[in-house]
C-alpha cells in the first residue's frame, strides 16, 4: 500500500539502503573470489562443494607424496642393483681364474697366486655387502635384526689317518703309520748290537725328518684296536735306536801305548755314516780309526747315544700321524673333489646320498648317513658289517661340514597410494648377498679353496661361481623388475593427480570470465543503489515546502 508523504519512515531510502547492502555483500564475495581464484573461501560458499573438493584434496596431496615415495624407490633399487652389477663383475672375473685354474698346466704353485686374487674378490665382495646402503638402509646384507636360516657347507674331506700295513691289526699293535718330525738323524739296528764285538758292526737304518718309524715302535699295552694312540716308546725288544751326541772327553782312555782307547767302564756306539753300521765298542777298544789327531770325530763317524722318545704330550714333538686325503668317487666312479662334495647336500646340510668309498661305486661301497650306517646289518654277501666297516661308510667320518649364519632376506615396503589399504604396498626382497649368501665363500683360502694337486677344486669351483652368478643374475632381474613397476606406478600416479586435480579445480576454483561479469553487474548495481538512496533521502525536502 503506497503511503503519502510522511516524514517518520522514509521507506524508499530503507528499501534503496537494504537493496545497497545486497549488493555491496556480492560485490564483496566477488572481489574475494577474483582476488583468491577460489570459489570457494569459506564453507558457506558451497557446503557440499568444500566436502568433496577437501576429500579430493587430501587423494591429491597423498597421491602426490606417494609419487615421490616410488621415486624414491626407484632410486634405492638402482642403488642395490648397482652395487649387484659390480659384484656380478667380480664374478665374472672368478670364473675366468677358476677356468684358468682348472687347466692341467698349471702347478699347485700357479694355482697359489690364482688363490690369492680369488681371496681378494671375495673380500671386496663381502666389503660391498656391508656396506651398501640408501639413506642408512643397508641393501645386500639382509635384515640384520633377524639372521633366520643357517647356510651350511661342505669344508673339505677329514684329514683320515693312513692305515699301517707294516703289522698286524692286534690289540697289542699299533693301526696307523707314524712318522717322526724331529731334527736330528734316528739311526735304528737290531736290539743285539748291544751284544756284538767291535769287529761284528749291526747295519743300521737312517730315520729322517718326514720318514715312517712305525715298526720300530712300542705300541701302548692295552691300546684298542683301529684307535689312534701315540706310542710311548721304542721297540727295545727287538730295536736299538741311537742319536747324534758331542763326545765326551771322559769316554776316552789310552793304553799302555799311550793309543786312544775307550775309558775303563765306559762303552760307545759310533755309526758309520758310508757303510750305514752301528759299532758297539766296550773298554779297551781302539778309537784310532775314529777319532782325529785332535780327539774329535773323523767326517765320516758319528759318536751316538741311545734314543728315547718323549713321554706324554711331548711325544707329538717327535711324532705325528701319517695321515691321507681320502677321496669319495661318485655313481660313475669318478673323485669328488671337495668343493664339489656340497652338491651332495641339502641346503639344510644334510646329506643326500650319492658318494661311494671306492671307484667300483658297490652297493656296498655306498656312503650313507650316521644313522643308516649305524643301521646296517648284512652285506650283499651275507656277512655282517663289522664296526670299523660302519664306521668307514658314515658320512661324518669323510667330510667335515661349517655353518654359517647369513641373514634372512632384506623386506621393505613402498606406499604409494593415499589411502591405507595393503594394495597400495609394493614389497621389495633383496637377498643376502654376501660371499656366503651367494655359496662362494667355501673358494677362500681359508675355508676349502680352489688349490690342490690336479685342479679338481678348481674345475668344481667354475661351478659354484656359475650358480653365484645366477643368484646375482636373479636377484638383479627381480630389482630391475620392480623399478619398471615403479616407474608404471609413478606414471599412474601422476595421472590421477592431474584427473583428480582438474575434477577439484571445477568444484573449487574461481571462472574469472563468469566472475567479472557478476562482479561488474554489482558495480552498475551498486552505483545504482548509491544513486537511488540518494534520490530517497532527498524525497523528504518536498514536506519542507508545505510547512513553509
Amino acid at each position: 500500500m503506497e503511503k503519502g508523504m510522511v516524514v517518520q519512515h522514509n521507506m524508499q531510502a530503507m528499501n534503496a539502503n537494504r537493496m545497497l547492502g545486497i549488493t555491496t555483500g556480492e560485490a564483496s564475495h566477488a572481489t574475494e573470489k577474483l582476488s583468491s581464484g577460489y570459489k570457494i573461501n569459506r564453507a558457506a560458499d558451497n557446503a557440499a562443494g568444500l566436502a568433496i573438493s577437501e576429500k579430493m584434496r587430501k587423494q591429491i596431496r597423498g597421491l602426490t607424496q606417494a609419487s615421490t615415495n616410488a621415486e624414491d624407490g626407484v632410486s634405492c633399487v638402482q642403488t642395490a642393483e648397482g652395487a649387484l652389477a659390480e659384484i656380478q663383475d667380480m664374478l665374472q672375473r672368478m670364473n675366468e681364474l677358476c677356468v684358468q685354474a682348472a687347466n692341467g698346466t698349471n702347478s699347485e704353485t700357479d694355482r697359489q697366486y690364482i688363490q690369492d686374487e680369488i681371496d681378494e674378490l671375495i673380500t671386496e665382495i663381502d666389503r660391498v655387502s656391508e656396506t651398501t646402503k640408501f639413506n642408512e638402509l643397508y641393501l645386500l646384507k639382509g635384515d640384520a635384526e633377524n639372521k633366520g636360516y643357517t647356510n651350511k657347507y661342505v669344508e673339505n674331506y677329514l684329514i683320515l689317518p693312513t692305515e699301517n700295513t707294516l703289522l698286524s691289526a692286534g690289540v697289542s699293535s699299533p693301526k696307523y703309520k707314524f712318522n717322526y718330525i724331529g731334527d736330528a738323524n734316528i739311526y735304528v739296528t737290531s736290539a743285539s748290537v748291544a751284544d756284538s764285538p767291535v769287529n761284528q758292526p749291526a747295519s743300521a737304518v737312517v730315520i729322517k725328518n718326514g720318514q715312517d718309524m712305525t715298526e720300530y715302535l712300542q705300541p701302548e699295552s692295552g691300546t684298542p684296536v683301529n684307535t689312534v694312540t701315540y706310542p710311548q716308546a721304542i721297540n727295545t725288544t727287538s730295536y736299538a735306536a741311537f742319536i747324534n751326541a758331542t763326545l765326551d772327553p771322559a769316554m776316552i782312555g789310552q793304553d799302555k801305548n799311550g793309543a786312544d782307547v775307550v775309558a775303563k767302564g765306559k762303552e760307545m756306539y759310533i755309526f758309520d755314516t758310508e757303510t750305514e753300521v752301528v759299532y758297539h765298542l766296550v773298554e779297551g777298544d781302539a778309537l784310532s780309526d775314529y777319532l782325529t789327531d785332535d780327539k774329535q770325530m773323523e767326517d765320516r763317524y758319528r759318536y751316538v747315544i741311545e734314543y728315547e722318545l718323549p713321554t706324554g704330550d711331548d711325544i707329538e714333538k717327535a711324532l705325528e700321524i701319517d695321515r691321507s686325503m681320502a677321496k669319495l668317487y661318485d655313481s660313475d666312479g669318478n673323485v669328488v673333489s671337495g668343493i664339489a662334495l656340497n652338491s651332495y647336500f641339502d641346503s639344510n646340510g644334510n646329506y643326500t646320498g650319492g658318494l661311494f668309498k671306492t671307484a667300483q661305486a658297490r652297493v656296498d661301497d655306498a656312503i650313507l648317513s650316521k644313522a643308516e650306517a649305524e643301521a646296517l646289518t648284512d652285506k650283499a654277501d651275507g656277512t655282517a658289517f663289522t664296526d670299523e666297516e660302519k664306521k668307514m661308510l658314515n658320512i661324518e667320518n669323510w667330510i667335515s661340514q661349517v655353518a654359517t649364519k647369513v641373514p634372512k632376506e632384506l623386506e621393505f615396503d613402498l606406499h604409494v597410494g593415499s589411502d591405507s589399504n595393503i594394495e597400495n604396498k609394493i614389497t621389495t626382497k633383496i637377498e643376502t648377498i654376501s660371499a656366503a649368501g651367494i655359496g662362494i665363500d667355501m673358494l677362500h683360502s681359508n675355508k676349502v679353496g680352489i688349490v690342490d694337486v690336479n685342479g679338481d677344486n678348481a674345475t668344481s669351483a667354475v661351478d659354484v661361481v656359475g650358480d653365484a652368478l645366477i643368484a646375482v643374475s636373479r636377484q638383479r632381474s627381480a630389482l630391475g623388475a620392480v623399478q619398471n613397476r615403479l616407474e608404471h606406478t609413478i606414471k599412474n600416479l601422476d595421472n590421477v593427480v592431474e584427473n583428480t586435480t582438474e575434477a577439484e579445480s571445477t568444484i573449487r576454483d574461481t571462472d574469472m570470465a563468469e566472475e567479472m561479469v557478476k562482479y561488474s553487474n554489482t558495480q552498475i548495481l551498486q552505483q545504482a543503489g548509491q544513486s537511488m538512496l540518494a534520490q530517497a533521502n532527498q524525497s523528504n525536502q518536498g514536506v519542507m515546502t508545505l510547512l513553509g
